[in-house]
């Protein structure tokens, strides 16, 4: 992760939150992440999995239309 960058969205982010948690993806498809502590990154993590759980209950999935989304 670009460390200038990644000093910026921390400044920015300690600012208004006193915990966090970044994740990106880069152009070759690693996954980059840091966080205020391993605590914080893994209830945060925990949560944003319950909350994506959650969602894709609530949501009606349409298979067939994603599919020939992908076909083109």
């Amino acid at each position: 992760m670009n460390e200038e960058v990644l000093n910026k969205i921390k400044e920015i982010l300690g600012e208004h939150y006193p915990n966090y948690c970044i994740i990106a993806l880069d152009e070759e498809g690693r996954v980059h992440s840091d966080y205020t502590s391993v605590q914080v990154g893994r209830m945060l993590l925990t949560e944003a999995q319950r909350d994506f759980t959650n969602a894709n209950e609530l949501v009606n999935w349409d298979w067939e239309e994603m599919e020939d989304d992908f076909d083109g």
